[in-house]
């Protein structure tokens, strides 16, 4: 699943600029050149950060052909970038085996299962699903552990999702030698639409200013944290995720 906002657009490697999606693109140029267009996504689901995503192939055309007051219609062609010795992906859950890899901490009072039901699923066969009731104080849930380069180079999380709810995702820290860091890292607001429809996004998680920052991790996970409100305002519900995975750059 992809949600790419803009277009990065290059003639002859110079940047032209950053069109939001769909674009009429001014170039003032002609004849034939060298075009590039980067896939450009919101950084963490903020609608002020942008950023041409690293783990997606550009679209390029060698010889795109220009002609002065005329408009070209191009649709353009992306994919994730190879894997081998510069990109890793880690796919954490898909929901598509009997077996989540997504854990509920000890104390949640609600735990994420695989469903099939109609309406709930957004990709393949299942989603995870978490099902929360106006009685429950506490939900929480967390990844795997993982290790990722502690270096400035980019590593990011991907997940579809929709909740009832706003959530902060964060990061835990394993340190070796020293305090381990739990950090808030952001909040997502609810997807519920204005006819109460539970609508899925798709968000890209920049975690390369965690990563680079730790001081002597040994792994991270990351972790969701459901708020719930106060219990006046509390109300039945769900939280459901698909797609998860991590994306880092060697």
């Amino acid at each position: 699943t992809n949600q790419i906002v803009d277009a990065w657009v290059f003639i002859d490697d110079e940047m032209i600029g950053i069109f939001e999606l769909p674009a009429k693109v001014p170039v003032l140029t002609s004849g034939n050149h060298k075009l590039t267009v980067g896939p450009g996504i919101l950084v963490s689901t903020n609608l002020t950060i942008r950023e041409n995503y690293p783990f997606y192939n550009a679209h390029v055309d060698q010889n795109f052909s220009l002609i002065a007051g005329e408009s070209v219609d191009l649709i353009p062609q992306t994919s994730y970038r190879d894997e081998g010795s510069t990109y890793e992906y880690i796919v954490v859950d898909d929901f598509e085996t009997a077996f989540t890899q997504i854990d509920s901490f000890s104390g949640s009072a609600a735990a994420i299962l695989k469903t099939e039901a109609d309406g709930y699923v957004y990709d393949g066969t299942g989603s995870g699903l978490v099902t929360i009731s106006k009685n429950d104080s506490l939900v929480a849930l967390r990844t795997p552990a993982y290790q990722f380069p502690a270096s400035s180079k980019p590593v990011y999380m991907e997940m579809d999702y929709f909740s009832d709810y706003s959530v902060t995702i964060g990061v835990f820290v394993k340190n070796i030698g020293i305090q381990n860091e739990v950090i808030d890292y952001l909040t997502i607001k609810p997807t519920t639409d204005e006819d109460g429809e539970e609508a899925w996004k798709k968000a890209y998680v920049e975690l390369t200013s965690i990563t680079s920052a730790a001081a002597n991790p040994e792994s991270f996970y990351v972790f969701f944290n459901v708020r719930i409100e106060s219990p006046a305002l509390r109300k039945d519900g769900h939280f459901a995720l698909d797609n998860i995975k991590f994306m880092y750059q060697r």
